[in-house]
């Protein structure tokens, strides 16, 4: 079965990390294509009306200007250097957004319409407390009730290998596990290691957690000599889990997360999903909801 991933590019096509992240990530290349996605950055200049949001003739000059200067030679590029790459010209198909919704609710949007396997993402340099301040593109769209994985990307390192999937006994990572083992599926040079933290003072039931994972990843044709389960016990579940996929060189790192927002800044710190965005780096992060 194909891989259909949405992979979002912009003008800065030669730090694309989503793109890099793929190319590293996939070997069996045959069976995967790519939907290169590009928003027009929205600006206040646009004038766009509130209610139906459907750009005026001003804002439409705006739109196509920035799609020609910006756009598309950031299109020709990506694909050019995916081709250099080795991939096909069938296998990978462009699409630009007018970002009259928004990039996030573009990118939303688009990924749903469109049934992706998983949309991409690169991040970019910025530290994470600029990016919270800023509201980047990147934790903005943690928020929205998504219904489809996202991979954030940051600087992926070459020759990282295998995923560890984080579980918890939630529904969300159970989702995050069937999500693992699809990508892998036909992925050899690619393992799985579940991975299960527990608090100080308690420990669910582990073997029930491993053993729903275990069918969600089983299902999709990953045998048992590809599967590791590990248990570790930590006060801190971000860190531990940081601390992992560094000291196991993973190439990405699995997680499920529920579409609750933050009500408190407090809340917002205290999110272990948002802890690991913050502090992953050389991977990337897989979210499911």
């Amino acid at each position: 079965m194909d891989k259909h991933l949405l992979v979002t590019v912009s003008d800065e096509y030669h730090t694309s990390q989503s793109l890099r992240f793929v190319h590293n990530f996939f070997t069996n290349r045959s069976e995967l294509k790519l939907t290169l996605f590009y928003v027009v950055p929205r600006k206040p200049d646009w004038r766009l009306d509130p209610i139906d949001l459907e750009a005026n003739p001003e804002a439409i000059v705006h739109i196509e200007h920035d799609k020609a200067v910006h756009g598309v030679p950031a299109m020709a590029k990506a694909k050019e250097w995916l081709r250099s790459m080795g991939f096909r010209d069938d296998q990978v198909a462009v699409k630009f957004s007018n970002g009259k919704l928004g990039t996030v609710k573009e990118i939303v949007r688009e990924s749903e319409e469109g049934l992706y396997d998983a949309a991409v993402l690169g991040r970019r340099g910025l530290s994470w407390f600029e990016e919270m301040v800023t509201d980047s593109i990147s934790h903005r769209i943690l928020w929205e009730s998504l219904t489809f994985p996202i991979w954030i990307c940051r600087n992926p390192e070459r020759g990282r290998k295998n995923v560890l999937v984080c579980v918890d006994g939630s529904e969300e990572c159970m989702r995050v596990a069937d999500h693992a083992g699809f990508m892998v599926r036909n992925e050899p040079d690619h393992n799985i290691t579940l991975l299960h933290v527990c608090g100080d003072d308690r420990c669910i039931d582990a073997e029930q957690i491993f053993g729903r994972a275990l069918a969600e990843i089983k299902a999709n044709g990953v045998d048992d000599g590809r599967i590791a389960l590990k248990v570790m016990t930590s006060a801190n579940p971000a860190r531990t889990i940081l601390h992992e996929a560094n000291e196991g060189k993973y190439a990405a790192v699995a997680i499920g997360r529920t579409s609750h927002k933050p009500s408190s800044l407090e809340h917002i710190f205290a999110t272990t999903s948002l802890k690991i965005l913050r502090g992953i780096d050389r991977a990337a992060l897989w979210l499911c909801k």
